[in-house]
């Protein structure tokens, strides 16, 4: 049974480390670039299906003054007012998200200091192996900790270990980070897939004592109102440049305790206005009932 995968079909994923204030336009992120050496096509997923959503890492991109080792800039993170560190695979990278999160806190509070920083793994059980990933929260003070790309099983006959994943949530919040697990929007034209997603996400989020970024119930709110608005990229899977801002409203949202609404304002030149007005009122309904905790 296939888990949710990359579908890019790119060589390699792109590990995108993003640092805001870097005078870089909002929107839609260009086409990531390789560098001298790309790694080979990621082998199939474990149960046959397509392979996992982050790939193996190739190339490591430095924006807005992050570390040319691939680590985050310990200064940046130490003098930021909010710093946020970011696990997951390409359903966060894409569409430069990170760093659309960032710009939104700015927007909302000019005289704010906001740097992000992006470890790219395949899946959550990835952060066991991954010395980068402890190596960040034990030598620096992260004020946020978002974590994506949980192991779930498509046809949800599968259970993958999620045991990774609420470890590092724990130790995390031990180093002072408020968590949120980002709750992914369902494969297109897959019943059940988002409300699945969510069920397995807070209940690692219970046992971790952290919260959850609704994302996938903000989309399902959005595609019932309008069933045609593209969320969703060509391939099913990923998320559309106006599925990005949608993202990045719930994160904002759920991050800053604030409502989205105010972001229809916010200069993103893949919505339009109207568009705009309508995905960050669907955010703010999503999260209204709900109160961030941690903060």
């Amino acid at each position: 049974m296939p888990t949710r995968s990359n579908r890019l079909g790119l060589g390699a994923f792109i590990l995108l480390l993003a640092g805001c204030g870097s005078g870089q336009p909002t929107g839609p992120a260009p086409a990531p670039r390789s560098g001298p050496a790309v790694a080979p096509s990621p082998a199939p997923g474990p149960d046959g299906g397509p392979p996992p959503g982050g790939g193996p890492v190739g190339v490591a991109l430095g924006i807005g003054g992050t570390s040319p080792d691939g680590k985050s800039d310990p200064d940046k993170v130490r003098d930021a007012d909010v710093s946020i560190l970011f696990v997951g695979n390409s359903h966060t990278s894409m569409h430069d998200l990170p760093n659309l999160v960032c710009r939104m806190i700015q927007f909302r509070h000019p005289g704010k200091k906001v740097y992000s920083h992006v470890i790219g793994v395949s899946f959550l059980e990835d952060v066991a192996r991954n010395p980068a990933c402890k190596g960040e929260l034990e030598t620096r003070e992260w004020k946020y900790v978002v974590l994506q790309a949980q192991k779930i099983s498509v046809s949800g006959r599968a259970d993958y270990s999620r045991k990774e994943g609420i470890e590092f949530a724990k130790l995390a919040k031990a180093r002072g980070a408020t968590v949120v697990f980002f709750s992914e929007w369902g494969l297109k034209n897959v019943a059940d897939n988002g409300p699945r997603h969510e069920k397995i996400y807070t209940e690692m989020a219970r046992a971790a004592e952290a919260t959850v970024a609704p994302i996938g119930r903000a989309w399902e709110r959005a595609l019932s109102q309008r069933p045609e608005m593209a969320l969703h990229d060509l391939d099913g899977n990923h998320q559309s440049s106006l599925g990005a801002f949608l993202t990045a409203c719930v994160l904002f949202g759920r991050l800053t305790g604030e409502s989205p609404a105010e972001l229809a304002a916010f200069p993103y030149p893949g919505a339009d206005e109207k568009d705009r007005k309508f995905l960050a009122d669907a955010a703010a309904a999503t999260l209204a009932p709900n109160t961030p905790e941690g903060k």
